[in-house]
């Protein structure tokens, strides 16, 4: 008992005096130990703008998938004069991916003006829109070339499919399992995030890669429209009288 009561005296004589500011910093440190500083190195002004990437690569979609309710795939007198098939598809593409650019840049001036989203990267922005546009005309081009009809409703099934695997409105992790491979091969998921680099500042390195899978896109598209213009060199009885026509 001797002991245990010089031990707690010498102890009590050893405490630092403290005050009442002493004992709120020493609180204040226990409560919060860490102090953290954030730093956001791309950022968007508002959900509007943070959904705008998004909406501008699904308005080039449908954009393109209007233009061929309208224009037929394929020129029958292109196919009469005997040309290139690859000559018949980037005819067929060139006029419908002209219009497309003209809407791509209405659309951005709209959206940097009236609706006051302004891209950090305007001119790089634009050439992306560009090359989303051209990209997804060809694709619906292709579609209609190759399969007709059908084709045509292939390509709105695929704009509906993007539409939630594209991870535009939420993030495309959160979508089921069997989805995910759809984000990785269909183009609209790079176009919306090379968009998200350009608009609101990020990483370069990921602009470079989503224009290489959309210029591998494109090229694939033209190809495979040029190999359905071959084939349409050829007059089948199914040809002459489908089974379906719009």
């Amino acid at each position: 008992a001797g002991d245990l009561k010089k031990g707690l005296q010498d102890g009590a004589a050893q405490a630092p005096a403290t005050n009442e500011e002493l004992r709120d910093r020493i609180a204040s440190t226990i409560a919060d130990p860490v102090a953290i500083d954030s730093v956001s190195e791309a950022k968007a002004s508002s959900y509007g703008a943070g959904l705008a990437p998004f909406f501008l690569a699904l308005g080039a979609w449908i954009g393109g998938y209007v233009l061929f309710l309208l224009v037929r795939p394929i020129s029958t007198r292109a196919l009469a004069a005997n040309q290139t098939p690859l000559r018949i598809a980037l005819g067929g593409w060139l006029t419908p991916a002209l219009i497309g650019a003209a809407q791509m840049a209405v659309v951005l001036v709209v959206v940097g003006l009236a609706v006051d989203i302004t891209p950090v990267n305007w001119l790089g922005t634009f050439g992306f829109l560009l090359l989303t546009s051209a990209t997804f005309v060809a694709i619906v081009h292709m579609l209609n070339a190759l399969l007709g009809a059908p084709g045509q409703f292939l390509g709105l099934v695929l704009m509906v499919v993007q539409l939630v695997t594209a991870g535009g409105t939420f993030p495309w992790q959160t979508i089921p399992g069997p989805l995910h491979p759809l984000h990785h091969v269909l183009p609209m998921s790079y176009a919306v995030d090379g968009l998200r680099q350009l608009m609101y500042g990020g990483l370069s390195g990921r602009v470079v890669a989503d224009v290489l899978v959309l210029a591998a896109f494109l090229v694939g598209a033209l190809l495979l429209t040029s190999y359905g213009a071959r084939r349409q060199r050829v007059w089948t009885p199914k040809r002459v009288r489908p089974e379906i026509a719009l």
